[in-house]
């Protein structure tokens, strides 16, 4: 027989099951008329699936990114522009000091100002009008690198990198400051920005010749300097080979220097064309007594000096003057290179390298080479 506690037990359970299935029914029914009154309303026309919520859900959650520079705090953005303010002061004070020695030695050469510059100039200037900059180009200066940036400058590649010699050489189609009107001419060289590069003029001129004559094969690929070898072979070759009198192969430093620096070869240097623009004097180039240049870069110091220029121009971030650019370096400015080389030449031979290329040292002021006999 069961005992009354247990009846009420029993009773107990089946309430609270009852109940329990009650508050079930009556929480879904009141779960689906919220549902369906909050979908009609004006807030719930745009209701979403579980999954479409989910997806959104997901997509707002914000991923970790992982090579994301970290925020520069305002002290560090501070000491950031402190140190460019710096820098660009640095820059140009030098700059200040480069135009002093060339207008002083412009005037102590009685070197006027010329009405406009030479044809020959306005051939070796590029202008990139977008930017409002022109480039005087000078070979072996590092020109192929500026090249390269005013490509991308011009429009014509979204890259520095990448881009061979042949490429820079043979298909830039930035536009020569001779290819304007006169008076577009002027506008451009009383407004824009100008600059050009310089290297020590003894450097320079063995590195040509490194570059283009001692490397046969790059000699033999281009043909533009064989009339030049031919030439060399001929005059100052003492018993040339027949291959070398066909070819213009195998010039040696000093056969080169005496090509350089004969009277006759020589003669009229800023326009005669026995004289390769890779060798002709940086002032004859780009006449720095006429053009009031913005900046007068030195290859010695391309790394501060290429900046100062992209800084003044206000150019993209990603374009930067690469300075591993050249394919084909020659180290001709290292002090043991050069020793090797110039030890070659005769002292007669050395002051009249001197004599020849002496105003670029003045104009640019570099110091007189200790080879150079007193």
């Amino acid at each position: 027989m069961v005992s009354l506690g247990q009846q009420m037990a029993r009773l107990d359970r089946r309430i609270r099951r009852v109940a329990l299935l009650a508050g079930l029914v009556i929480g879904s029914l009141f779960l689906a008329e919220y549902y369906a009154y909050y979908k009609n309303s004006p807030e719930g026309e745009n209701v979403k699936s579980n999954d479409v919520l989910k997806n959104e859900v997901l997509k707002s959650v914000k991923k970790p990114e992982i090579n994301k520079k970290p925020q520069k705090t305002p002290q560090q953005i501070d000491s950031s522009k402190s140190s460019k303010l710096d820098f660009l002061k640095t820059q140009e004070a030098v700059q200040a000091k480069r135009k002093a020695v060339l207008r002083g030695t412009c005037e102590r050469r009685d070197i006027k100002a010329e009405p406009e510059p030479p044809k020959f100039t306005k051939q070796h200037i590029y202008v990139v009008d977008k930017y409002k900059v022109m480039y005087c180009f000078v070979p072996k200066v590092g020109c192929s690198n500026w090249k390269r940036i005013l490509m991308v400058l011009n429009g014509e590649k979204e890259s520095v990198e990448g881009l061979t010699s042949d490429e820079v050489h043979l298909r830039a189609q930035m536009k020569f400051l001779n290819s304007y009107t006169p008076g577009q001419q002027a506008h451009r060289l009383k407004h824009y920005h100008k600059f050009f590069f310089v290297r020590e003029p003894f450097g320079r001129a063995l590195s040509v010749y490194r570059n283009k004559f001692e490397n046969v094969d790059y000699y033999r690929g281009n043909h533009q300097f064989h009339r030049f070898g031919k030439q060399i072979v001929s005059k100052f070759k003492k018993k040339p080979s027949a291959h070398d009198r066909s070819t213009g192969e195998n010039v040696t430093w000093t056969e080169f220097v005496e090509y350089l620096t004969h009277p006759t070869e020589r003669a009229e240097v800023e326009t005669d064309i026995h004289f390769s623009d890779h060798w002709k004097r940086m002032h004859t180039l780009c006449s720095p007594c006429t053009i009031d240049y913005d900046v007068i870069g030195n290859l010695e110091t391309v790394s501060d000096d290429a900046q100062y220029v992209l800084d003044l121009l206000k150019v993209p971030s990603k374009v930067r003057y690469l300075s591993s650019g050249n394919s084909r370096p020659t180290n001709s400015s290292s002090s043991r290179t050069f020793e090797k080389y110039f030890s070659q030449l005769s002292r007669l031979q050395l002051t009249k390298l001197w004599d020849l290329y002496k105003l670029d040292y003045e104009l640019f002021g570099y110091p007189k080479p200790e080879v150079v006999p007193s």
